[in-house]
């Protein structure tokens, strides 16, 4: 199987159409057609239909789509290295997380891997949308991020770096820091800001309330931005829902007061999430290494 056709037909996978992919890989139609045809024959299956709306992908094809993605994009590190090396440089890396992971966790271990590698260089890409498609696609290396059930189980492995919770967070002298439990039912009537409508902390406080036969309360803010959320916390009787990864620094110098629901689904687990099969380099090892350090740091330091 040549690496070349694998290229090919992901292009035809993601156009949906012949003539579209064949300008992307630079082939002319009939070449494009020829390449997926000899592709078809090796595997001894069909992996496109043609249809009047363009080129529709067999059961075979979407199959193998993860697997052809994971090889491409190892080839093309593959071949970053080597020219990395050939020039004298260490190559490059680049690290994708949600924005409060980023912000909040990876720094200090990417300022470790840059100590130790100054040379290599490194690109921080903050972002929740499509992580693991840029993931399988090759746009980014690794991923720093919550381990959802949700993540492709073909074509990635994950990694178990800690676990981080969900918290309540008001300012240090909100009434409710004065109760030793807070039931359900006490939360109905606070003022609530919440990070945005769907999210994933929003829907396990939701089923948290139903759980206890109770309506989600109604928000009297909603914020994109964490940092907006705990400055009108900080500011006002306002309660929010925050990870406890994004307040610690707040909490540890009596800026904000939080208290932990008990519930397991607050329940965060972080860790990494690469392509699976995929040989790391020696840059991608030190960052694993840096990230369990900085998790071993952080699980001392809340003791």
């Amino acid at each position: 199987m040549d690496v070349r056709q694998l290229r090919n037909m992901l292009a035809v996978l993601e156009d949906g159409s012949l003539a579209k992919a064949a300008l992307r890989v630079n082939l002319s139609q009939p070449a494009l057609t020829k390449s997926i045809q000899r592709l078809e024959k090796q595997l001894g299956v069909r992996l496109f239909e043609r249809d009047p709306r363009g080129m529709i992908p067999t059961l075979y094809a979407s199959g193998l789509r993860n697997y052809a993605q994971a090889v491409c994009a190892s080839l093309l590190e593959a071949e970053q290295q080597i020219e990395a090396l050939r020039s004298g440089h260490e190559g490059a890396i680049t690290i994708a997380a949600p924005p409060l992971i980023m912000t909040s966790f990876v720094p200090s271990a990417v300022a470790r891997l840059s100590q130790h590698r100054p040379k290599l260089q490194i690109s921080l890409v903050s972002q929740t949308r499509n992580l693991y498609a840029d993931l399988l696609d090759g746009h980014v290396g690794l991923v720093v991020s919550m381990l959802f059930d949700e993540i492709p189980k073909r074509g990635l492995v994950k990694q178990w770096l800690f676990d981080d919770r969900l918290v309540l967070v008001m300012r240090p002298d909100h009434p409710l820091t004065t109760l030793s439990f807070v039931e359900p039912k006490i939360l109905l009537n606070q003022k609530w800001i919440f990070a945005r409508d769907g999210n994933w902390g929003q829907s396990r406080l939701r089923v948290y309330f139903e759980q206890h036969g109770l309506d989600l309360p109604r928000s009297r803010i909603e914020s994109h931005d964490h940092v907006v959320m705990k400055s009108i916390i900080m500011a006002s009787d306002h309660i929010g829902l925050i990870a406890k990864l994004g307040v610690e620094r707040e909490i540890s110098t009596g800026a904000l007061a939080c208290i932990e629901i008990d519930s397991p689904l607050m329940g965060r687990p972080i860790g990494i999430v690469r392509r699976e099969n995929e040989p790391t380099t020696p840059a991608t090892d030190d960052l694993i290494g840096f990230l369990k350090d900085a998790a071993k740091e952080r699980g001392r330091n809340s003791r």
